[in-house]
């Protein structure tokens, strides 16, 4: 009975990745994204990038073709930025584990000269400006993350969190931290329900024109190389701690997003480790404290320790059925948009 009950399990989560990469198949392609590659702050970093940094202009949007699938067709658009597969194959597990759940993940900047950090910011701002303005967009980092439900599972955790631009939330306070050992993130930072009370800029999730609006108050409408290479966490962190941008939330609850690194040392903020409140339950990772089940997991940090061994317990992982010689060649030919075009799992990875 047991057996066939985890074979059952096994199957349906493979018939409902299969079923959403069907209905994907049949709905028109997807809307090309071009591949292009401050606010006011009197100090610290906003200062020195007024300085060195020469801000275009704002362009006005141009007008969209009615015939473009643009119009949030699946509940929610998926995001990431890479500009090459890495060096090794976590980007290839990332891409995987979004195909598993039917995650038709768009991947900005392909075959782009990587320049820094802040780069993605612009290829977001640019995304984001070509979608409906209250269609919701989840943005993540490409190489040290895994991807656990799909669209309809992220649309919900979204809803739930009723904020128009959330931000994931962390244990460890960075780049705060190494300023003035940590005063500022014990003082400033405003309290948090759980122990996840820092931004990480790994993780967001927002309405399209919310999201355009503080990408362009964090200078993400600039083109220069300076830009490219500021701390794009420094940036998101710094206009939330100054509450430069009202209605920006924190996840602390991770009913979203799982940032994975922890702190060991008192003496600068509270030590804080997620991973023993997590438990795997039919496939799916479990928060205990905060009793939600995040359906993107980044792996920053000291977390990166974890992401394979979760993962070895994600259901494709487990169940047969979805290492079948049919399930890994369906994954292999699926199709998600690298920088404007359509290639396949296979020929990416």
């Amino acid at each position: 009975l047991v057996a066939i009950g985890v074979g059952l399990w096994c199957f349906m989560h493979y018939q409902f990745a299969l079923t959403q990469q069907a209905q994907r198949a049949a709905r028109a392609p997807e809307p090309v994204i071009a591949p292009e590659p401050v606010a006011h702050h009197s100090s610290g970093l906003f200062a020195k990038l007024s300085e060195k940094t020469t801000v275009a202009p704002p362009a006005k949007p141009a007008p969209k073709p009615p015939s473009r699938n643009d119009t949030c067709a699946h509940g929610i658009v998926a995001l990431t930025y890479a500009s090459h597969p890495g060096r090794d194959d976590r980007f290839c597990r990332s891409l995987e584990s979004a195909i598993r759940n039917g995650l038709d993940l768009r991947v900005l900047g392909w075959g782009v000269k990587w320049e820094g950090l802040s780069q993605k910011l612009g290829a977001a701002l640019r995304a984001v400006e070509e979608l409906p303005a209250d269609c919701p967009v989840v943005f993540t980092d490409a190489y040290d993350v895994l991807f656990t439900q799909g669209e309809s599972a992220m649309r919900k955790a979204f809803d739930a969190i009723k904020a128009d631009l959330v931000f994931s939330a962390e244990c460890g306070c960075w780049p705060q931290v190494t300023r003035d050992r940590g005063k500022t993130c014990r003082d400033e930072y405003p309290p948090s329900p759980t122990p996840y009370r820092y931004l990480n800029s790994g993780s967001w999730a927002g309405r399209a024109s919310v999201a355009a609006k503080f990408l362009r108050a964090i200078g993400a409408d600039a083109t220069s190389v300076d830009f490219h290479k500021l701390n794009d966490q420094e940036l998101a962190s710094e206009l939330y701690l100054r509450r430069g941008f009202p209605g920006l939330q924190l996840d602390h609850h991770a009913k979203l997003f799982q940032a994975m690194h922890s702190i060991n040392d008192d003496t600068l903020v509270p030590n804080c480790d997620p991973r023993p409140h997590l438990r795997e339950v039919d496939g799916v990772w479990r928060n205990t404290l905060t009793g939600s089940t995040p359906a993107v997991f980044h792996f920053n940090g000291g977390g990166k320790r974890h992401h394979l061994l979760m993962e070895a317990r994600t259901w494709w992982k487990r169940c047969r059925t979805a290492q079948t010689v049919d399930a890994l060649e369906k994954v292999a030919a699926t199709k998600l948009l690298f920088n404007g075009v359509r290639r396949s799992f296979g020929d990416v990875c």
